[in-house]
């Protein structure tokens, strides 16, 4: 009996030692598997995070890049005042002798601000928006009256639509200096970080 009830017990401590050995090694390959799975998702996650991070820094790059480019070409606008003011004063002194002189100069700086007006607009304060508006739309309408001014005065003469056209074109010349001046004003408020108001709406 005593033999009996030792090989029983050897036989009990072998079936489990081997279901313990059998368990351990299930448990080693599925937290082999969970770390692999744990280390694929870790690597997706920072790659995500990198791509959007490195896209959302080209986007707030491209945003500095642009308000800048307004910035500076703000500045050669400033610079080419002068010479526009000096065109139209030359322009009323003629005049005033019955004599024309044709106003057509180099346009004004604003081919940037127009390509990048798009994508610049929602980054933007209503205030600052307004005041580049009339900023640029004043330039445009002035290099566009400049340039068909001698055209249009011929024109005028001739069709004799004006009783005296030399005080109706010195008169415009006028409007276009005090629209120089506002310009002025607008742009040296926006470049101080300080835009004028330009419709009193208080926005932004």
């Amino acid at each position: 009996m005593l033999v009996i009830v030792s090989d029983v017990s050897s036989g009990v401590t072998n079936y489990y030692s081997r279901a313990f050995s059998l368990t351990a090694h299930s448990h080693k390959q599925m937290s082999a598997s969970d770390s692999s799975l744990l280390i694929a998702f870790a690597g997706v996650a920072v790659g995500f995070f990198l791509g959007e991070g490195s896209r959302y820094l080209r986007y707030r790059v491209e945003i500095w890049r642009n308000k800048r480019l307004v910035r500076t070409e703000l500045k050669s606008v400033l610079a080419q005042l002068p010479q526009k003011r000096d065109i139209l004063n030359q322009a009323i002194s003629h005049m005033t002798q019955q004599r024309f002189l044709p106003m057509l100069s180099v346009s004004t700086v604003t081919i940037g601000y127009y390509s990048v007006q798009e994508s610049l607009y929602p980054h933007l304060k209503p205030i600052e928006r307004n005041c580049l508006h009339i900023i640029f739309e004043r330039l445009r309408v002035a290099d566009e009256q400049m340039d068909g001014m001698e055209e249009t005065f011929l024109r005028t003469v001739k069709e004799k639509v004006q009783a005296d056209p030399w005080g109706t074109f010195i008169g415009r010349c006028e409007e276009l200096l005090t629209s120089y001046d506002v310009v002025a004003e607008l742009a040296q408020s926006y470049l101080v970080g300080k835009p004028v108001d330009v419709f009193a709406s208080k926005a932004g």
